[in-house]
């Protein structure tokens, strides 16, 4: 963060500042059994990295284009995770069915210009949420 804030005081509120964006998240819950650990999956060891970044200006972003939306957020009952199971923990509530174009800038006949819809600021807003 200090590269990226000047002076920055992990006591002190920002906006996001480092988006960490997953693709096609859902391979992440695959859930495996081991003799060690039992069940776990990468989803939920990738959520307990992320708890130790969890005061800093970070926003993490899983997309997926599987329709089993309950992979990320199952019922806490069922979730690996005893924190989740016992209430200590809760997750954020999914935002589904987005267009893949949600952000994308108006077009006007008449007033936007192939200049206009060629450049990197419009086509950034094309295709995904970011």
């Amino acid at each position: 963060m200090k590269h990226l804030i000047e002076g920055f005081d992990v006591l002190k509120d920002y906006l996001p500042t480092l988006i960490l964006s997953f693709d096609e998240a859902h391979i992440l819950t695959l859930i495996e059994k081991d003799d060690v650990d039992g069940l776990w999956s990468r989803f939920s060891e990738l959520r307990r990295a992320l708890r130790v970044i969890h005061s800093y200006p970070c926003f993490s972003l899983f997309l997926s284009t599987t329709g089993k939306v309950q992979q990320f957020t199952p019922q806490a009952w069922n979730d690996v995770s005893t924190q989740l199971q016992e209430g200590l923990l809760s997750l954020i509530a999914l935002f589904r069915e987005l267009g893949f174009d949600q952000l994308a800038e108006k077009v006007c006949s008449g007033k936007t210009t192939l200049e206009d819809v060629s450049s990197l600021r419009f086509m950034a807003k094309l295709g995904h949420l970011l």
